[in-house]
């Protein structure tokens, strides 16, 4: 679903600019008779300065000319001149201190009985308080301003009064009273030959037709103001027309004359000392590059420019950058940021009276409920936005709305409402010349078209899309386009031309993907793009294309984690700043975990739902800058992931590396199926099952919630039913004849399903997978075909039990698996098992055992860890981002804690396990051959026995058939542990085979990967 139309310009404050209203004659001066000048000498070419360069090379000028008014007793000149300092400080946007010297400016004109000098400071006051989004203060303050004005007869000030009340018109929506206001100044202005006056005005005038998404109109009146300015060599005003010029083309869909524009607005803004307009022009370039695929600078730029609003108090800036900021996570796959942003610019729009920014809102926030597949919740948001909209015409965000309740009109099969809605947009689109949302509201057109059916016409209107976006080259509306052109081409039944669009459509995606820095972003822009590849694999499949169906299904999951495996780990070096934030961030983040456990620990009759929820929201903020400065540094850091990432393995490389007796099988679930590949050394083989993702998700959702319930059997109907579609297929076919071990490359869902207590018939007898296989886990074929000899040098086992999580059998656990080594095993148990000490000691280890508790972070997975014991610089939580920096030589990782395989996919926003940077892989990317973790809460004595019969196994068995024997006897017994929720829940991720004792090769048996 498309989302940019509404909000890809910052608003247009900088170029409405107020006028300056200090209207003293400006007299001229010899630049080398300054020890000569008088105060009003002095200030005449500070003003001049001002206005041709700006306020930064104009403040020292302007503090001269207040020394000079002093040492001669001006007192007039003295106030004039604190007014120009003041609202220089308001153009570096530092409002209170502009507050205080307009303020003390405006008792010394009233002590003087000046009411013309009264007049234009209490307007100057009013463009501080709309700036700061305090619009019935401005109000104020323009009204007196324009009473004395006409007191006095000054229709200069007259004009500048009404035009910057006119502002705050556009501000609060009443664009026919803003506009009405503008022409009847430009008509004083006229009278009294004030030409940059009418710059400003016929700039103001653009920018309410740039709000209201007429963009051809809007830029005829920049170009006059520009005009005026270049005329007058007025740098301030050159480079506020000519961000606002930018704005136009962004709207237009002109992006390179934007990226153009924006870059000489910005230039200009540093050199005058304008920070303000230089943060609306960050905002304008973040959006242009937004349009080129480019998020990772586009994302930088905003974090500045919202930065820059909120040191400087504009809360209506601040709105529209935490709404544009958001929409950039929800591009990302960062809902929970997103929502954080949207939520806090609708609070700031709806407290300040920010019509606009709450339309804004209302749409954003339906773009999350939409990502969210709660598709009525988002009608309800657009038709709210569309209704106000239309209320100020603000067509822009008109023709958005519509194409958004096109779409889900389309998703709830009401095809004749959305072509109405779609048509209304394309409408909008073609009178303001609006080329993204005609492109956009095309795109509607065709998909609703071809759910009618009507495919010819579908193909018609999206053929005419895709000529409109191709030339712009916008990567998120290019690849919807040709995915929605593969569909409707494998509907007309012409597949062969629609894999060539999927390859189209893909190769948009991967060109923004690989140039992506921060891996959970890598992970999170394929959100909504997944289909596009398992739809790819699908319809290869159809053709009987095998081999490159399989090539895309490891291209699909394999480019993010090859990428990081390639990748040259090295530690991450903080500066002492940097460091001193992260140690705070870190303390910030424990104290607020505490106050909320404390919380949750009273009885519910003793909670403070009060306290609890501002605790959550807390650290959920600390979480996310905590998230920001690791993703800044790991971005930074040498050996960072670029480009596009390793090539995917080719189903001969995986095939070469499987031995006899061995297989590997990868899932792909697609809408309506799930796709199964079946290699083994001599052949490559797929089929497809029929059964709906949705009811897929339900079976396995439901086999985990029954695995619970260890004294009932109900867990039984979807074990069977799951066997069924997954491995009863293959077995069928016979392409598992002879197999022994399989590698399972689990897709979407299936990352969370116990394989091992499948069901499945076998010579008129119900047994489990892992009676018949011993099984590990892979996230991609790649890693079969890249792993390193199974060989490890270093000492054989460091385990770690600490006292703080309070498991009853851990420390028995570990020491119990240390005496199955004789070769100088360690353990540490609890004080001594700390995270400085695992830090240390575990390069050196070939196995590394931790008894302990897990803790996920959902929103933030880089943040999710294991409990260790706290050390001198050390709080105890060994994080992800942490493993991902160690340099492990280990065989074998071993967590025997709870969730420790669970990611931030987990039934939840990002695609289910196939990015996910969780415990599992993050010692996967450090160095381990293999992990054995856990699927769900596993029961502290079960695991004791479980982990002592592997590791007993492991003395002559490979890890996957060690620890399907254990769960074999486990499973087969008649004791209190033969129920799976018990045995069934760890599995094992890489290498099945494992080292010998130090000083010796391998067991003869082991076969490495």
């Amino acid at each position: 679903m498309s989302r940019k139309e509404s909000r890809v310009w910052p608003r247009a404050k900088a170029a409405r600019r107020a006028v300056l209203l200090a209207c003293v004659l400006i007299l001229g001066s010899s630049p080398w008779a300054h020890a000569e000048e008088s105060g009003a000498q002095v200030l005449a070419r500070a003003r001049d300065v001002y206005m041709k360069e700006g306020p930064r090379p104009a403040l020292e000028i302007f503090e001269q000319a207040l020394q000079r008014f002093r040492e001669e007793e001006d007192r007039s000149g003295e106030a004039i001149t604190l007014g120009w300092i003041g609202n220089c400080h308001k153009r570096f946007g530092d409002y209170p201190k502009a507050l205080q010297l307009l303020g003390k400016a405006l008792g010394m004109k009233r002590d003087l009985a000046d009411g013309l000098e009264e007049g234009k400071t209490l307007s100057h006051l009013g463009l501080v308080y709309w700036e700061m989004g305090d619009y019935p203060r401005a109000i104020e303050h323009f009204r007196s301003a324009g009473q004395i004005a006409r007191k006095v007869d000054d229709q200069r000030l007259e004009g500048s009064a009404l035009n910057n009340l006119s502002l705050v018109y556009d501000e609060l929506g009443e664009y026919g009273k803003s506009l009405a206001g503008y022409e009847r100044v430009l008509e004083l202005y006229a009278r009294v030959g004030f030409p940059r006056g009418r710059s400003d005005t016929l700039a103001n005038t653009g920018g309410v037709y740039l709000l209201l998404g007429q963009y051809r109109r809007a830029i005829d009146y920049y170009r006059q103001a520009l005009e005026i300015d270049r005329s007058l060599d007025l740098v301030p005003g050159m480079s506020s027309a000519l961000g606002n010029i930018a704005l136009c083309h962004l709207g237009l869909g002109e992006i390179e004359s934007a990226v153009d524009a924006f870059d000489r607005a910005l230039e200009l803004a540093r050199e005058a000392g304008l920070r303000l307009d230089e943060a609306y022009w960050l905002r304008g370039k973040a959006n242009a590059l937004l349009h080129q695929g480019r998020y990772d600078l586009a994302l930088e730029l905003h974090r500045r420019a919202l930065a820059m609003h909120e040191e400087a108090g504009s809360r209506g800036e601040v709105v529209e950058a935490l709404s544009e900021q958001g929409d950039l996570f929800l591009r990302l796959g960062d809902l929970a940021r997103a929502e954080d942003q949207f939520q806090r610019a609708l609070a700031v729009a709806e407290e300040i009276g920010l019509d606009r920014g709450v339309t804004l809102s209302l749409l954003l926030l339906g773009d999350l409920e939409w990502h969210r597949q709660r598709y009525e919740r988002s009608a309800e948001l657009y038709a709210r936005a569309l209704g106000r909209a239309e209320m100020v015409g603000d067509r822009a965000r008109e023709g958005a709305a519509l194409v958004r309740i096109a779409a889900v009109d389309r998703r709830k099969a009401r095809f004749d409402d959305g072509l109405e809605h779609a048509r209304r947009a394309l409408t909008v689109a073609r009178q303001e010349g609006m080329t993204l949302l005609e492109a956009r509201a095309l795109l509607g057109l065709g998909r609703l078209e071809l759910g009618g059916g009507s495919p010819e016409r579908a193909l018609e209107l999206l053929a005419q899309g895709e000529a409109i976006a191709v030339p712009v080259g916008e990567p998120d509306l290019l690849w919807r386009l040709r995915f929605a052109r593969a569909e409707t081409l494998t509907a007309m039944g012409r597949k062969t031309e629609a894999v060539d669009a999927l390859r189209g459509a893909i190769e948009v995606i991967e060109s923004v993907r690989g140039r992506l820095r921060e891996e959970r972003f890598r992970a999170g822009y394929l959100e909504d793009k997944y289909e596009v590849y398992v739809e790819l694999v699908r319809l290869l499949l159809d053709l009987g294309r095998i081999e490159e169906a399989f090539s895309t299904s490891e291209t699909m999951r394999s480019r993010t984690f090859l990428a990081l495996l390639d990748r040259t780990p090295r530690p991450i070096f903080l500066d002492p700043e940097r460091r001193l934030t992260e140690n705070d961030l870190r303390r910030r983040i424990r104290r607020l975990q505490g106050a909320l456990d404390e919380e949750h620990g009273r009885t519910r009759s003793e909670q403070r739902q009060s306290a609890i929820q501002v605790f959550s929201a807390e650290l959920a903020a600390a979480e996310r800058e905590y998230q920001d400065l690791l993703d800044d540094l790991r971005s930074q850091a040498p050996g960072s992931p670029a480009g596009r990432g390793a090539a995917a393995a080719t189903s001969h490389e995986v095939r070469s590396r499987l031995a006899p007796g061995r297989a590997l099988v990868e899932y792909v679930v697609s809408r309506q199926s799930v796709l199964l590949f079946v290699l083994t050394g001599d052949a490559l083989r797929a089929t497809t099952v029929e059964v709906s993702r949705s009811d897929l998700e339900a079976k396995v959702e439901l086999l985990r919630e029954l695995l619970k319930r260890t004294e009932s059997e109900a867990w039984r109907k979807p074990a069977q039913s799951l066997g069924e579609i997954l491995v009863a297929p293959m077995e069928r076919r016979g392409w598992l004849e002879g197999v022994e071990e399989l590698y399972l490359i689990p897709h979407h869902i299936l990352n969370y399903l116990p394989f091992a207590a499948l069901l499945r018939s076998h010579a008129g007898e119900e047994r489990y997978l892992i009676e018949d296989y011993e099984v590990a886990y892979l996230p991609s074929g790649a890693l079969l075909s890249r792993a390193r000899a199974a060989w490890r040098s270093g000492a054989p086992l460091l385990a770690l039990a600490p006292e703080r999580v309070r498991l009853r059998y851990a420390e028995e656990e570990a020491r119990s698996v240390a005496r199955l080594f004789p070769t100088a095993p360690r353990v540490l148990t609890g004080d001594l098992a700390t995270e400085g000490s695992f830090k240390r000691l575990a390069p050196n280890y070939r196995t590394l055992h931790l008894a302990t508790h897990s803790v996920f972070n959902k929103r933030s997975p880089l943040l999710s860890g294991l409990h260790l014991e706290p050390s001198a610089g050390e709080d105890g939580t060994l994080e992800v981002h942490e493993i991902l920096g160690l340099r492990l030589d280990a065989d074998l990782v071993t967590l025997s804690a709870c969730d420790t395989a669970l990611a931030s996919g987990y039934f939840a926003e990002v695609p289910a396990g196939d990015e996910f940077v969780g415990l599992t892989r993050a010692f996967l990317l450090a160095g381990s051959s293999s992990v054995l973790s856990s699927l769900w809460e596993v029961d502290d004595r079960s695991t004791l026995e479980l982990m002592v019969g592997f590791y007993r196994n492991l003395a002559v068995q490979d890890k996957a058939e060690a620890l399907a024997l254990v769960q074999r006897r486990l499973g087969g017994s008649e004791g209190r542990y033969r129920h799976p929720y018990y045995w069934a829940s760890f599995v094992l991720h890489g290498a099945m085979g494992s080292v010998g004792e130090p000083g010796k090769p391998p067991n003869t048996h082991v076969k490495g990967m």
